[in-house]
């Protein structure tokens, strides 16, 4: 498979994992742990910095100055091992085991003895002495001379793009572990609250609320402002329903707590009306919040229906 193609399914599948850490309903809960918060989010800016690393050695032409040549096999290899840690890193955040393939730990290896531990690696018992050939360095890759202890010798031939395709194919699979696992999560919470909507939340009687809340306001008989204050109490009780079903989602947001926050308080202040225990509201004062109230139940039905579309998907 091209290089391109790999770096396009990473970028892909890193979106996916992003989404779902970014929707609400699970940030809420990943923000409760701030130390695993912070591993999830460092370890996916790593995996993306080191594949625009990746990116562009593919697409950048091999210096021919030796030492820029030494800055390039350092960096592409380094950022194979960062990747490797990253990914590590990341699925432990999400409670998830992800073994180390051969493939991984062979590049691990290479890493470690060309720019690792080069001048005195112990390697399964034995000591080893490597050095990078400067010789054979191109953007192909490099010849690795090894000596160890006992005198052996041995060249091995550094293949950069088999290395680098290689590596993207396991990071691939492990991020699609990962999203397949959240993708999990969301459908089994989504399953939970599937047959109770919000909208129904909200009564068909709404409309009925808000119109005797307003004859409550006009009225003068004693009668017809006791009938205003009782459905301004349903419409309450309606609200205080609605946002418990929020939270139990994790639907609640920041700004959808301000307009229940604010809708609560126009509220009050309308119980104040009715109960006569506010001297500073008069009746032109009752019917601009009565109004404000009217006008803005439409936005939270709105709020309402577009939550249960998520979740019937």
């Amino acid at each position: 498979m091209e290089l391109g193609s790999l770096i396009s399914q990473v970028g892909d599948l890193e979106k996916v994992i992003r989404d779902h850490i970014n929707t609400h309903r699970y940030q809420v809960d990943l923000l409760q742990d701030s130390s695993n918060w912070n591993q999830i989010c460092s370890s996916l800016d790593v995996i993306g910095d080191t594949m625009f690393a990746i990116g562009s050695y593919g697409a950048s032409e091999f210096p021919k100055d030796s030492g820029l040549q030494y800055i390039y096999t350092y960096g592409l290899l380094q950022s194979l091992f960062l990747q490797q840690d990253a990914l590590r890193h990341l699925s432990e955040a999400f409670d998830i085991q992800l073994n180390p393939s051969p493939t991984l730990m062979e590049i691990r290896g290479i890493r470690n003895a060309s720019i690792g531990h080069p001048t005195k690696q112990n390697q399964k018992g034995e000591r080893f002495y490597n050095y990078i050939s400067r010789m054979s360095m191109s953007k192909h890759g490099f010849d690795l001379l090894r000596h160890s202890e006992h005198r052996n010798f041995d060249v091995v031939n550094v293949d950069i793009p088999a290395m680098v395709k290689n590596q993207l194919a396991e990071v691939i699979s492990g991020y699609t572990v990962i999203a397949d696992k959240l993708a999990e999560a969301d459908r089994m919470h989504k399953k939970r609250f599937k047959s109770s909507l919000l909208r129904d939340v909200f009564p068909s009687a709404m409309g009925y609320f808000f119109e005797k809340i307003g004859q409550g306001i006009w009225a003068h008989s004693p009668g017809d402002r006791e009938f205003g204050r009782s459905n301004l109490r349903m419409l309450r009780e309606t609200y205080e329903k609605f946002q418990s079903a929020l939270e139990e989602r994790n639907e609640l947001s920041e700004y959808a707590k301000f307009d229940l926050d604010q809708y609560f308080h126009a509220i009050e202040r309308l119980e104040g009306y009715f109960a006569g225990s506010s001297e500073s509201m008069e009746e032109p004062d009752a019917r601009i919040y009565w109004s404000y109230l009217r006008n803005e139940h439409a936005g939270f039905t709105q709020i309402a229906e577009e939550i249960d579309e998520q979740y019937r998907k």
